[in-house]
């Protein structure tokens, strides 16, 4: 169990699985994380990639986002999401779609599950991506990203990785913005370029 940090639902529970399946990220990384974004989470349409918890989502949600798309492959993670959502008074905010991130046409799934949610898709300003870690994982979703109409002009991607973990390189069409790293993990910030 986590809590979230800041905003609206401060203080608010998110439960995590009993096992090492998932890693939350901690209170100090999502502090450091949210106050390096700082405005850009008001009224940003986000997606939250390789989900686990939910808890960077909800707490997007928490400090002004409009609205979230979790995506999770595990179908119990995928549900606790779901219970974390409504337990945190925020389950009409967001939506969980129980694929992989890298799953062919999940470009044409994620607008049509929001649509259903939210009645009509808008892309997304605020992207969190935190993949397992030493899958090389991060470059390959950017990519996918990059290539999918899903963002808005100028959106933020996020991702928390293994120091010196991206795997194949960023593409050009993100600019890097920061990295921070804590241990052994560390987050990194890009801007897409479209």
């Amino acid at each position: 169990m986590v809590r979230v940090s800041g905003g609206r639902l401060r203080g608010r529970r998110v439960e995590t699985p009993p096992d090492e399946r998932v890693r939350p990220t901690t209170g100090r990384m999502r502090e450091t994380l949210f106050s390096i974004l700082g405005g850009r989470v008001e009224r940003a349409w986000v997606l939250d990639l390789f989900a686990g918890s939910g808890v960077l989502g909800i707490e997007a949600l928490s400090r002004g986002g409009r609205g979230a798309v979790f995506v999770e492959s595990d179908p119990a993670i995928a549900a606790l999401i779901r219970a974390n959502l409504l337990g945190c008074g925020v389950g009409d905010e967001g939506i969980v779609i129980g694929e992989s991130v890298l799953r062919p046409g999940l470009d044409r799934m994620v607008p049509q599950f929001a649509q259903t949610r939210f009645g009509r898709f808008t892309p997304f300003d605020l992207v969190f991506l935190d993949p397992p870690y030493r899958q090389g994982l991060v470059g390959s979703t950017l990519d996918m990203l990059a290539d999918s109409g899903l963002l808005a002009p100028g959106a933020v991607a996020v991702a928390e990785h293994e120091t010196g973990g991206l795997g194949k390189g960023v593409a050009p069409v993100w600019r890097p913005l920061q990295n921070r790293r804590h241990g052994d993990s560390q987050v990194s910030f890009w801007q897409w370029k479209g």
